[in-house]
């Protein structure tokens, strides 16, 4: 079972893949039966895990290493080639809260929100400490809410809100929410944000 380390002793790795809907299945099973292959015989590899978005264009690998590892080092499988490069971020975890003890990731129908908030930056750091207060009203007023797990790109240009929901019908509830306004969130000012949502479709973590 892969968890989500809190404690910042792993690296991180997150490749986004944009694919045409008809072609995500395939890239998929590429991803597994190619990249994640190959990766799970390197000596620093700890867990991988395939994320497929509900609306058909997006995949995303979230990826764990030994300390300091540089997994964008690595070669990818020729046969990747077929399907645009994804984009190659490495990131720790800046916050985190949960339901349970610990964070898992595990394949099923619990579905994934992968936030993306891009910024300067000089505005990292505000934000780190925006999400972290933001952890503490998401987890008290979004029922259905798993757990939520932030993460800055060592390149400080972006952050991400790793999310796991009941369904996809709870995370729809709250955008309906009296009082809720993206255009007054906690972002605003410092970063532009996008999110979309993802199913776990394969994981692996090293012998």
């Amino acid at each position: 079972m892969i968890k989500v380390d809190r404690t910042n002793t792993v690296s991180v790795g997150l490749d986004l893949y944009t694919v045409a809907e008809r072609h995500q299945s395939a890239l998929i099973e590429v991803i597994i039966h190619e990249q994640i292959k190959f990766w799970a015989d390197h000596p620093y590899f700890k867990s991988a895990s395939v994320h497929r978005s509900l609306d058909g264009v997006r995949v995303f690998i979230y990826s764990q290493w030994n300390p300091k590892f540089e997994p964008r080092s690595l070669p990818r499988p020729t046969v990747l080639s077929e399907f645009f490069p994804p984009e190659m971020l490495l990131l720790e975890v800046t916050a985190s809260r949960s339901n349970s003890a610990e964070v898992e990731i595990i394949a099923g129908n619990l579905v994934t929100h992968l936030a993306e908030f891009r910024m300067m930056p000089i505005h990292q750091p505000e934000m780190i400490k925006r999400t972290s207060a933001e952890l503490e009203r998401a987890m008290s007023n979004s029922p259905g809410l798993i757990s939520a797990t932030f993460h800055r790109s060592l390149d400080g240009t972006r952050m991400f809100n790793y999310g796991q929901w009941e369904n996809r019908e709870a995370f729809e509830a709250i955008l309906k929410q009296p009082g809720f306004n993206p255009e007054q969130a906690y972002w605003e000012g410092f970063a532009r944000n996008e999110f979309h949502l993802y199913n776990v479709v394969h994981t692996q973590i090293a012998d």
